[in-house]
């Protein structure tokens, strides 16, 4: 484990660093209200809002940037949402929040993605998604090419975030990880499935268990087999680190520079809901590559990270005080 002194000294590496922050924006909304009662229409409760019953808040790559921004670093988001009233909603509160939103391009041909969820007595009765996933029409795609070129330079790293709602497609990764190498930037990837396989020689590769065994065509279901699969992953996209993340077994590195494998065991004491923690690992190693931390480091902060925010409700933008929270707990 690591001491709470080291822990504040790695931490401290992040403040000010610019990392560019590309995926799937989405706007996370919540309409809650009480529940008294099913509907004679159909078996269905009869969900009753009230004065103050909806939230928008910042999802996908969004909250991957709010997740740096909290940690100290200096986000540059780019992604793509509509020429609507949601994506004005969801720039406005990136914006106020201090996220630098000038490398995201507006596209009339799609929706913003929204992700509406109604709720009754804090529990989800239903979620209606909006939104389009095909990959982004070749102007489209053009033009956030240029907005990200123009940006590269001043990131210290770049963290690719998939939500497989068509924002990165196999052209722009290559040409992404491509241009990072060009300019010697550390690449931090959180993939899906469509693109699994399309993420070659980045720096970080970081699926969660289930999407390493659909892409291996296995069951991820010990630690021996997620070794296994971390070195079969690594060794097909040539990546510098493979962090397969294992939800209540922790997580197993593998790196080019040692071949014995690590395992993270879990440290969460409280599991009050998981939404958000793999936008806050990823979060936490872009920021590391951006210091020119070492891999293993970055993975403990992490490991403490993915603790602090499962025990938090909600979706939540994991802050340095939590991370040295959890670290004091094993002193």
């Amino acid at each position: 484990m690591i001491s709470v002194s080291k822990t504040q000294s790695l931490l401290r590496k992040f403040k000010g660093k610019k990392v560019l922050v590309l995926g799937d924006l989405v706007l996370d909304h919540y309409l809650e209200g009480t529940v008294s009662r099913i509907s004679p229409e159909a078996p269905v409760p009869v969900v009753a809002l009230g004065d103050g019953c909806e939230r928008n808040i910042p999802g996908g790559a969004a909250n991957v940037a709010l997740n740096v921004l909290s940690l100290g670093g200096m986000p540059i988001m780019a992604g793509v949402v509509g020429k609507d009233r949601d994506g004005d909603t969801l720039l406005g509160l990136l914006s106020d929040a201090g996220v630098n939103v000038e490398s995201v391009v507006s596209d009339s041909s799609r929706p913003t993605t929204v992700k509406t969820r109604i709720m009754g007595r804090n529990q989800q009765l239903m979620r209606i998604d909006r939104e389009k996933t095909h990959f982004l029409s070749p102007e489209i795609d053009t033009a956030l090419r240029l907005k990200i070129d123009s940006v590269m330079s001043v990131a210290d790293s770049i963290i690719l975030e998939d939500y497989d709602k068509g924002v990165l497609a196999p052209g722009i990764i290559k040409h992404i990880i491509d241009s990072a190498l060009k300019n010697k930037k550390y690449v931090s990837v959180d993939p899906k499935i469509r693109n699994f396989w399309s993420f070659a020689n980045c720096s970080l590769f970081k699926p969660n268990r289930h999407e390493a065994g659909n892409a291996l065509g296995i069951n991820i279901d010990g630690i021996d087999i997620a070794i296994d699969a971390a070195r079969e992953i690594q060794k097909r996209l040539s990546a510098d680190a493979v962090l397969i993340t294992l939800g209540s077994n922790g997580s197993i590195l593998v790196h080019r520079n040692d071949d014995l494998p690590e395992h993270f065991p879990t440290v969460a004491r409280l599991v009050f809901d998981v939404s958000g923690a793999g936008d806050s690992v990823i979060a936490v190693m872009g920021l590391a590559g951006s210091c020119g931390m070492a891999v293993t480091d970055a993975a403990r902060l992490a490991n403490l990270a993915a603790a602090a925010v499962c025990a938090e409700p909600g979706v939540y933008a994991v802050r340095p005080d939590d991370i040295i929270r959890e670290a004091g707990r094993f002193e």
